[in-house]
């Protein structure tokens, strides 16, 4: 592994650790609370014509803007400095001490059509002690009118500190989720490097969503980011949250019901947007929405669950298992959580955030050990393409073709020396086109590749005179190739076709543009050959190497080779290998006994990340 690989795969696992140690280690207790007591007793409530007393937190059956007034008395030692603070729940607040209205919320009006939660702390002053304090509470929502969370008193500071100090974990553990989400994403910068997947951007983006979320989600007390800061950044980072999750299925296992799972991206994708047209032109609120968005929420993790199921079954890799478990944990908190939105006073706490980090990590572990193996994998294949090049020009500079043309040059330069002038240009030509192989470009233009393949068939048609009859076809010749890839295929339809015949023959070169690919193809009326028996020949006589093995090739793909006595079959696997991880490409030969050989060399316009294991 290269110096530069290693550390930057080093510099994000250093910086995932600082931040778990950042979350989870020892801190000194800056915030406990000295001056902090219960204020839970001797609460009386009415609405309507109903009263009672109660013992906070209470949950009351109440319908949607009934107003509920709590009665308790201010405690006697309240000073300027005493205040207590309670929970709302999508509620207005308004505070009196007798008849006079010391707190409200909200003060203002909002930006939107939202009643965001809130915590309330309530100044107090010496003056109220011991008067009565009257607490109205009204909420334009069904599901949360009635909910009284528990209260708390004592001095101001402390009071906003103890809050702090009970809430700030459950913040940073939401953090915590993104930051792992972010270096996902930057993982997935370094994978493209390497043609690797897409899907693990989508994931980072969507961990970064569930993060949002989950700090909206956290009950700290509105500070820098105000109450409907937090609100809108909770909310709509959840409505985009199961759109995100379809395109990560849909990146990563296409193939797996990949229209149902078009179709419930495009579903959730139209409800987001809806959602939100819906909060701005004055419909139904996104709060009022919440139901429809937990429903598809619910929906999407039942449905990637069935995924992981079907991807497991096919065993598509070790890690699928792991990650099916975690999923498991979060779909099970994550129906704990939403009982426990919808019946308690409860929002989204540390079971599901314990969950979706332990999904997270696992997936930055699962993420971090591809991009390792890809690296790993990446290396040798350089080493094997580097290898099938030298391979390649080996068997192309051979001492008794260098011998033919150097004797033919020397008969021409006696008898015609302007022929033999441009015999030793094609020559020079030839010889270095393969000497530039080895260390020039993974690819290079296809017009660089026929003037090799020109260069070389001017030198054999001095040599074989009216046996080698050459036909050009070359409709397109603006795309790239690896080098050698043609040329040698025509130097085998010269050396094991035609000139095998007494009476010679003919060699067509024909190159096209196709919708999605470029073809060129290398037909000769040759002696032709049977592709199945020399095949076995082959593999009896060189095997298959193992770098040169893919499982997603069938009988019918794998590579046809021609007879040679002089090492051709490794060349033509070594052709094979190059133009599949170099190109994406394929190559396929069609040969009958006495009838000629065809080979039909396919490039893709578009390469599928993916396609090849290597960087171009």
């Amino acid at each position: 592994m290269k110096i530069k690989q290693i550390s930057e795969i080093t510099a994000v696992l250093i910086m995932l650790s600082l931040l778990i140690l950042i979350a989870f280690s020892h801190r000194q207790d800056l915030f406990s609370s000295r001056k902090v007591y219960d204020y839970n007793d001797g609460w009386e409530y009415s609405y309507d014509d109903v009263r009672g007393t109660t013992e906070l937190p209470s949950y009351l059956n109440v319908s949607k803007n009934t107003e509920i007034t709590l009665y308790n008395t201010v405690p006697e030692d309240a000073d300027d400095d005493s205040a207590f603070a309670f929970r709302t729940r999508m509620q207005t607040v308004s505070v009196y001490v007798e008849n006079r209205l010391i707190y409200k919320y909200p003060e203002e009006d909002l930006i939107g059509n939202d009643m965001p939660s809130a915590w309330n702390f309530v100044r107090l002053s010496e003056a109220d002690a011991g008067k009565e304090i009257r607490i109205c509470l009204s909420s334009p929502y069904s599901g949360f009118s009635g909910s009284i969370s528990e209260c708390s008193y004592g001095d101001f500071s402390e009071l906003v500190s103890d809050v702090l100090s009970r809430q700030l974990p459950v913040f940073r553990l939401s953090m915590l989720i993104g930051f792992i989400g972010l270096a996902i994403v930057l993982l997935s910068f370094f994978e493209s490097r390497y043609q690797m997947f897409a899907w693990h951007r989508n994931l980072g983006i969507l961990l970064i969503l569930v993060a949002m979320w989950l700090c909206g989600e956290s009950k700290l007390p509105s500070g820098k980011v105000g109450l409907e800061g937090w609100h809108y950044l909770s909310l709509v980072s959840l409505l985009f949250c199961p759109a995100f999750l379809m395109a990560y299925l849909h990146e990563r296992w296409g193939d797996i019901w990949g229209k149902a799972t078009s179709v419930l991206f495009g579903i959730d994708m139209i409800s987001a947007v809806g959602c939100l047209l819906s909060e701005v032109l004055g419909g139904p609120d996104l709060i009022k929405l919440l139901p429809l968005t937990h429903g598809l929420i619910a929906l999407s993790l039942v449905y990637t669950a069935l995924v992981y199921i079907r991807a497991v079954r096919r065993k598509d890799g070790k890690s699928i298992h792991s990650e099916l478990v975690c999923l498991c944990v979060i779909i099970a908190a994550g129906v704990a959580e939403i009982v426990r939105f919808y019946m308690t006073d409860s929002v989204v706490g540390i079971y599901i955030r314990m969950a979706i980090l332990l999904y997270a990590l696992n997936l930055f572990r699962v993420c971090s050990v591809m991009l390792y193996r890809k690296i790993k994998e990446n290396q040798e294949l350089e080493k094997k393409l580097w290898q099938s090049r030298v391979e390649l020009v080996t068997s192309q500079i051979k001492p008794h073709f260098i011998y033919n043309t150097l004797n033919s040059i020397r008969y021409l330069i006696r008898e015609d020396p302007e022929a033999a002038r441009k015999t030793v240009y094609d020559f020079s030509t030839y010889l270095r086109s393969n000497l530039e192989s080895i260390g020039g470009s993974k690819e290079i233009p296809f017009s660089d590749e026929l003037r090799h393949i020109r260069a070389y068939l001017n030198i054999e048609k001095i040599r074989f005179e009216d046996r080698l009859n050459v036909v050009e076809d070359i409709q397109a010749r603006s795309f790239l190739v690896p080098p050698l890839s043609i040329q040698p295929l025509v130097e085998n339809a010269v050396k094991h076709g035609i000139c095998r015949k007494m009476s010679g023959g003919t060699v067509i070169i024909r190159s096209r543009e196709e919708k999605n690919d470029y073809v060129v193809e290398i037909e000769d009326d040759g002696e032709g050959f049977d592709v199945s028996a020399v095949e076995e020949t082959a593999r009896k006589k060189i095997g298959r190497p193992e770098w040169e093995k893919d499982k997603s090739e069938t009988e019918h793909d794998r590579d046809h080779l021609h007879p040679s006595e002089e090492g051709n079959h490794i060349g033509l696997v070594s052709i094979r290998f190059r133009v599949r991880q170099i190109s994406g490409g394929s190559l396929k030969i069609e040969s009958s006994p006495g009838k000629g050989t065809k080979v039909r060399v396919t490039f893709p316009k578009e390469r599928p990340e993916g396609e090849r294991s290597c960087k171009r």
